[in-house]
C-alpha cells in the first residue's frame, strides 16, 4: 500500500527538498522548501531500540523524493511515518474533491449497524457509539473495553461499516484488516498519518479518506506543540481536517 502512495506523491515531490523535521512522542511534522507541511502520527509503542536513529547529518536539505521513500525500506514504523508526512507535505489539497469535516461525519450511519474500529479513536468512538447497534474496538495499545487483534478475522466480516486507524499504514497491517472487511457498506481510512492520495486507494474497498491539512503560516506554532508532546487535539487549529469520498 505504500508503495502505491509514493508512486503517487512521486511527482509532486520532483526538485522539492526538506526545510525541516519535528519529531515528538505523539506525531512528527515535516516542511519542505515551499513551506508545505505534512503530519504523521509517532507509533512509539512500536518503535524497537536502535530503529529510531536518523542519517548522521540529519535529514534538512535532503530531496524529498529520498526521504519519502523511506517508507519503502523494511518495517521501520518511524521511517513510514517520516515518509508519508513528506507525501502529506506535497499533496495538492485544492485539487481534492473534499469537505472540511471529521471522520465520524463522512457517512450515514444506521441503527442496526455493526461498526468496526482499528484503533480505539475516541472521538469517533464517542460519535458513533449511541447511533449504531454495536460497536467493536481494536487496538494494540489499549485493552480496556477492547477485542484483541487475533478476533479481527471473525469480527470485521460482520461489520456494516469500519473505521480505520491510518497508523495502519505504519505497523504494517492496512492489508490484511481490509481483506476481513469485505461486507462492509463503508470503509474509512483516518487519522493524522492518512495519505491524501485518493488514486492510491482505489480498488481497496476504502470509501472514504479522513485526514488533515495544514497551513504554513502556523510552522512555527505545529512544530513547537508537537516538540511538546502535542497532540492532533492540541494541533488541529493550525489546519483543518477534511474528507474526501472515494
Amino acid at each position: 500500500m505504500l508503495q502505491k502512495v509514493y508512486e503517487n506523491a512521486l511527482p509532486r515531490l520532483k526538485g522539492k527538498k526538506i526545510r525541516g523535521v519535528c519529531i515528538g512522542i505523539e506525531l512528527l511534522a515535516v516542511e519542505l522548501d515551499g513551506g508545505e507541511i505534512g503530519v504523521a502520527y509517532v507509533l512509539k509503542n512500536e518503535i524497537t531500540c536502535g530503529c529510531a536513529s536518523l542519517p548522521d547529518g540529519g535529514v534538512n536539505g535532503m530531496d524529498a523524493e529520498e526521504a519519502a521513500s523511506w517508507m519503502l525500506k523494511g518495517n521501520n514504523p518511524l521511517n513510514a511515518a517520516l515518509g508519508i508526512a513528506v507525501c502529506n507535505a506535497a499533496a495538492d489539497y485544492d485539487a481534492l474533491s473534499s469537505k472540511v469535516s471529521d471522520a465520524a461525519d463522512a457517512f450515514a450511519a444506521r441503527p442496526d449497524d455493526v461498526v468496526g474500529m482499528i484503533g480505539n479513536i475516541k472521538p469517533v468512538a464517542k460519535q458513533l457509539k449511541p447511533k449504531v447497534g454495536r460497536l467493536i474496538i481494536f487496538d494494540r495499545a489499549d485493552t480496556k473495553g477492547v477485542y484483541p487483534e487475533e478476533q479481527q478475522k471473525d469480527l470485521l466480516p460482520q461489520c456494516d461499516l469500519v473505521v480505520v486507524t491510518s497508523s495502519s499504514l505504519l505497523n504494517e497491517t492496512f492489508s490484511r484488516v481490509i481483506s476481513y472487511c469485505q461486507q462492509a457498506r463503508e470503509i474509512v481510512l483516518t487519522g493524522a498519518t492518512t495519505p491524501m492520495y485518493p488514486e492510491a486507494f482505489e480498488g481497496t474497498g476504502v470509501t472514504v479518506l479522513a485526514g488533515s491539512r495544514w497551513f504554513p503560516q502556523h510552522k512555527d506554532a505545529i512544530f513547537n506543540r508537537i516538540s511538546q508532546a502535542g497532540c492532533l487535539r492540541q494541533i488541529i487549529q493550525y489546519g483543518e481536517k477534511l474528507t474526501v469520498r472515494l
